[in-house]
């Protein structure tokens, strides 16, 4: 008879507080068993929102900071290459903190940067042999633009793109493959 008394809930003015204290109890338990049994979201991903919403953050610095890369490289340190990496790299710390939902979203074949960029930079070096001058013979141009003044066009310019895009399509294809394998 004493047992079952201790077991009932006790009313406090129309509360009970064992039953509530009770279930916040396995709530916390709950939430401890999920952290040591390394939970995982459903959808893949890293479950944590301050993680999640300073990667957006990271990752728009990081795209502005690889399109200066790209579009300052023939004068400048930087190029392709680096811009590339820097665009892969984003995209790996979105697919980390997203999951497969993310790559699911892109909807963009990887692959098939390889080859466009491959032309982009065999173009621009077949374009000088053409003309009949040696193979990637670097040209540009002078454009006034407004708002920006004079901006230098320059065959560079293509190959690095075509660079970039080479980069982006091998490092997003193998990290995509070592993804699904997981």
């Amino acid at each position: 008879m004493s047992t079952s008394k201790k077991n009932m809930p006790q009313q406090v003015d129309g509360v009970m507080p064992i039953v509530e204290k009770r279930e916040e109890r396995i709530k916390t338990s709950k939430l401890i068993e999920a952290v040591e049994n390394d939970y995982q979201p459903k959808h893949g991903g890293i479950n944590n929102v301050l993680l999640k919403t300073g990667s957006l953050i990271i990752i728009s610095f990081i795209m502005l900071t690889s399109l200066y890369i790209l579009t300052a490289g023939h004068n400048l340190p930087g190029g392709g290459f680096i811009a590339g990496l820097m665009v892969s790299a984003g995209a790996v710390l979105m697919y980390l903190c997203f999951g497969k939902p993310f790559a699911s979203n892109l909807r963009l074949n990887f692959r098939m940067l390889l080859p466009m960029g491959l032309t982009c930079a065999l173009g621009t070096g077949l374009g000088g042999a053409v003309l009949g001058y040696p193979f990637l013979t670097h040209s540009f141009i002078h454009v006034p633009i407004p708002f920006f003044g004079d901006w230098e066009l320059t065959s560079a310019s293509v190959f690095d793109f075509g660079v970039f895009l080479v980069v982006i399509g091998t490092c997003m294809t193998i990290i995509m493959n070592i993804g699904e394998n997981k």
